[in-house]
């Protein structure tokens, strides 16, 4: 029986000990906090040395675009503007809506069931893109909005003055000490069929 109780002390001795050894071994996990700055959003506040410029951008948009695309699980919504000869402008570029004649709404997820081979030979789930509407620039205040499927057309009258809602977005600048603050103003769009 003393054999059987040194056993079991010599034991509990050993694993007092390794778990001592392992804790002191853990370093606690420090937090790297740094002073909020409104005016930083997003960058590293050290690295700005002078007061930082900011760039204010206002666009006035209507209702039915949004800027950032919006996710509903591996699927993704998002606007493709077209100019009056039908081709793709970078909205990043655009600064009057004006110049913006046409938009695709495009609806993209990855479809499992079927793949393509990528340049490294192995098979991919092919990647899918859609559109699940467009709207066309027909005069000054008014659009044309086509569904798909089913091609359901909608004329849709401009109410610029009448602003439902507002966004904002700050990004880094053309320089170190830059920030560009985009404000898009959506004004409201009401249809007729």
């Amino acid at each position: 029986m003393s054999k059987a109780i040194s056993t079991l002390a010599f034991l509990l001795i050993i694993i007092n000990t390794v778990s001592v050894f392992a804790g002191s071994k853990k370093q606690k996990h420090k937090v790297d906090r740094k002073a909020w700055n409104p005016y930083a959003c997003c960058h590293d506040i050290n690295s700005i040395t002078h007061t930082p410029v900011i760039i204010v951008e206002n666009y006035l948009v209507p209702e039915f675009y949004f800027v950032d695309s919006m996710r509903t699980g591996d699927t993704a919504f998002t606007y493709e503007c077209f100019d009056s000869r039908d081709s793709i402008i970078n909205m990043d570029t655009v600064q009057d809506f004006e110049t913006v004649k046409g938009l695709a709404l495009l609806k993209l997820f990855t479809d499992h069931g079927h793949t393509y081979m990528d340049g490294n030979g192995q098979k991919q789930p092919l990647p899918i893109k859609l559109i699940t509407r467009r709207y066309d620039k027909l005069s000054k205040d008014k659009w044309m909005s086509i569904a798909y499927p089913g091609n359901k057309f909608i004329q849709l009258k401009e109410f610029k003055n009448d602003i439902v809602r507002t966004d904002s977005f700050m990004e880094e600048g053309a320089t170190k000490n830059e920030l560009m603050l985009s404000v898009y103003k959506y004004y409201k769009v009401s249809g007729t069929q």
